[in-house]
């Protein structure tokens, strides 16, 4: 008894440590992004897939939670995410996973960093350092305990991410770059699995 107690017991604590710590996020799920910047430091970013948020996955999946309190938080998520007038489109799926079409633009030299989803939930980045005259486009990275419970927890994690840009780039870890119109280049990274390093470019103004 005291054995199948403890046995228990592990697999409950073992549930818990893989979804409280990556809890209150959102997490990609498949997706497809592309930024266009150029070397004046004009941007634009579009982002369209799906992507599941942790908290309502969470109590879908683990607390079985009622379809009437899992259509109230959906509808709270939604309202939530359609304030923000970059968000194009909203549409749920279901265990906590939504599709989402979503874009900005603008001058990156003006307003220094935009994110995506939003700064406190930020996967997607472009940055400026105007004192290095440097622009960096960053993923957020995944550590590989986080990955590992994202594979556990049967969180799926691929899409493609495409930059292009006539700036000269000083450094990137695409996966493929091919040549554009005149000075432009496309720098891809497909993603299929968040083991993937997370995609990074940066140029130099000067």
């Amino acid at each position: 008894m005291r054995s199948n107690f403890l046995k228990r017991l592990k697999i409950l604590l073992f549930t818990a440590l893989l979804i409280v710590p990556i809890s209150g996020c959102y997490i990609p799920a498949s997706f497809d992004a592309e930024i266009e910047v150029g070397r004046a430091g004009f941007y634009k970013i579009t982002f369209e897939g799906y992507m599941a948020e942790m908290n309502l996955f969470n109590k879908v999946v683990k607390d079985h939670i009622s379809p009437k309190e899992e259509a109230e938080r959906v509808e709270r998520l939604k309202n939530d995410l359609m304030r923000d007038s970059s968000t194009k489109l909203f549409e749920y799926f279901k265990k906590g996973h939504f599709r989402i079409k979503w874009e900005k633009q603008g001058d990156i030299l003006k307003s220094k960093m935009v994110s995506f989803l939003r700064r406190n939930e930020n996967l997607l980045s472009i940055s400026y350092v105007k004192s290095k005259q440097i622009v960096s486009i960053r993923g957020t990275p995944i550590s590989k305990l986080n990955a590992q419970r994202m594979i556990d927890l049967g969180l799926g994690f691929q899409g493609s991410l495409k930059v292009i840009t006539d700036a000269k780039v000083i450094s990137h870890n695409a996966n493929k770059v091919k040549d554009g119109e005149g000075r432009k280049k496309t720098y891809i990274w497909v993603i299929t699995s968040p083991f993937d390093p997370s995609p990074k470019l940066s140029f130099n103004l000067r």
